[in-house]
């Protein structure tokens, strides 16, 4: 097969198609198609993608290579895995939040590409597939990962589906994880007491906004001073992989009451880090990519020391969230609002076991029909 090259105007770029004699790409309804003519034969194909410049380079350079390949073969099962891959990053990147997407880029590119990329999408088993799945529950990842995995891994299968190189998605015949209750591991009041006693500087400061507000990791790191009022906090962002992105749903953007412990922790923390537009930086005053290092450098150090099991730094939001429902001084929806939920639904659900209300505390004497 020779090589096919094409050459066309700036002027073709959004008005007609981009052809040669073998090959052309073309737009319909403001989505790019593919066309490939062999033998007299013509094999058309949408690639799912906008009508825009950088699109249409990234499918004369990537996918049309790909196609005439698959075209003049006769054999479309000799497309490799890595093809659907970059479609469906392609794809997503104009549906998903950016957090989303580039953790979805990094999942694929860890998990997916290295092992399956060079696969052939006729040599892809549903055993291939089970096996990656009970790899990573070996592994100790929790079902709600493992059915992470799965979802995106099904998602590039289904481009597969849609170009009808796939009759069907595989991953319809592989049941899903069962999803297990959370396990939580909240701190005692007598450890958090022991936890700020034996820390000190910036991270004092952290673990006392931690367990007095209940910010999730990502958005405590995000938190910026123009953040801070005299009497309120507002949640606006959260922070992972290196980016500030808007928090996981609407009602995770919120506003926190400035309690007087907070605003403790808010004075002290001010004198070490004003100068910065973060609450919590680097010392060098930019931000943190995610919370790992301080995971790491910090927080397990000092689990260790204290001689406490160990446990992530989320649970210091679960221990916000448990002694807040115990202390009796909120309604459940106002906790609930709090911690960024739009139910109580969850509240009950993960943390019912720790709520000393909860344990059967009522008289066995009451007759609800007198």
């Amino acid at each position: 097969m020779g090589q096919y090259k094409l050459k066309h105007t700036k002027k073709d770029c959004f008005s007609r198609t981009r052809r040669n004699k073998m090959a052309s790409t073309f737009i319909y309804r403001n989505k790019i198609y593919m066309s490939v003519q062999v033998n007299g034969k013509q094999r058309k194909r949408s690639t799912g993608l906008n009508n825009t410049k950088k699109n249409l380079k990234y499918v004369e350079r990537e996918l049309l290579p790909n196609f005439i390949i698959e075209v003049s073969n006769n054999k479309s099962s000799n497309v490799k895995l890595f093809y659907y891959i970059e479609r469906f990053k392609e794809e997503k990147k104009h549906f998903l939040k950016e957090r989303t997407y580039i953790r979805y880029c990094k999942m694929i590119d860890k998990w997916i590409l290295p092992e399956y990329g060079k696969m052939k999408i006729k040599d892809i088993k549903i055993s291939t597939l089970k096996q990656f799945l009970n790899n990573h529950f070996e592994e100790g990842k929790t079902a709600k990962t493992v059915e992470l995995y799965r979802t995106v891994f099904s998602g590039i299968l289904q481009e597969a589906v849609y170009d009808g190189v796939l009759s069907s998605n595989l991953f319809k015949n592989i049941k899903h994880p069962k999803k297990k209750k959370p396990v939580i591991t909240p701190f005692s009041v007598d450890e958090v007491k022991l936890l700020l006693d034996n820390s000190f500087g910036w991270f004092h400061n952290y673990i006392g906004i931690a367990t007095s507000l209940g910010l999730r990791s990502g958005e405590l790191i995000a938190l910026k001073w123009i953040d801070i009022g005299d009497k309120e906090i507002y949640i606006r962002r959260t922070r992972d992989f290196n980016q500030d992105t808007t928090p996981k749903t609407e009602s995770s953007i919120r506003t926190l009451p400035m309690f007087a412990k907070v605003r403790e922790f808010i004075d002290k923390q001010r004198k070490i880090s004003g100068h910065s537009e973060y609450v919590f930086p680097r010392p060098n005053g930019l931000p943190w990519s995610d919370t790992q290092w301080i995971a790491q450098n910090h927080w397990y150090p000092l689990l260790k020391d204290l001689a406490l099991k160990k446990r992530r730094l989320y649970e210091m939001r679960h221990t916000f969230a448990t002694n807040m429902l115990n202390s009796g001084h909120f309604k459940v929806t106002e906790i609930a609002r709090m911690l960024g939920h739009t139910t109580t639904e969850y509240l009950f659900n993960v943390y019912s076991a720790y709520i000393e209300s909860e344990k059967n505390s009522f008289s066995l004497n009451i007759n609800i029909y007198e």
